[in-house]
Formats: C-alpha cells, structure tokens, sequence
C-alpha cells in the first residue's frame, strides 16, 4: 500500500470504529421511566439556558436528584446531549464558531 492508501484505510477504519461505538452506552437502563425523562428534560433546559456561576439559572428537581437514580441519570445525559460546547467546537449541529462565516459568532 501506498502511504496515501495507507492514510485513507486507516481513517475508514478509525471512522467504522468511532461509528461503531456511537452506539455502545447511549441507551438508559432508565430510558423508559417517567423520572428519566423528566430529568433528561431539566438536564437540557439547563444546557440551553445556563448562565455560568448564576445557580438560580439550573433547572432540577432536588428532591428527584436526591431520590431518583433514573432522574439523575436522565439529567446527565439530557445536559450532555443539549450542552453548547465552547468555541472549540460546534453544539447542538451548529459548526464551530471559525466555520460560521462573518458576522454570526
């Protein structure tokens, strides 16, 4: 093999694999209870919404934390689902702020 062919094989397969893990723990022991979703729903409320160190702006139930494996399960991974990262990269399908163009950062 070529080093270019060498290159292109080892992203395919980096890709497949990366692919292939997408699906590996995305899915909730919890997914189908009531407090999962209604903690998947606080958790992205509070990743859209968040002003950094205003804890007023945090979305959960505490009781529901404090009680609720499947609430709190629900919670992390809602966050982390609907969490807009930083300028290092895009969030929510959005490309990262440099890829935007001028005048939308």
């Amino acid at each position: 093999m070529t080093t270019r062919a060498s290159r292109l094989f080892l992203a395919a397969a980096l890709a497949c694999g990366a692919l292939a893990l997408t699906g590996c723990g995305t899915k909730s022991e919890f997914a189908g209870e009531p407090d999962y979703k209604a903690g998947h729903s606080d958790g992205c409320w509070t990743a859209t919404s968040r002003v950094p160190g205003d804890p007023s702006t945090v979305t959960r139930n505490e009781g529901a934390w404090n009680a609720s494996e499947a609430y709190r399960a629900g919670w992390k991974a809602g966050y982390s689902a609907c969490r807009i990262r930083d300028d290092t990269g895009g969030g929510m399908g959005m490309p990262a702020t440099g890829e935007r163009g001028p005048g939308v950062h």
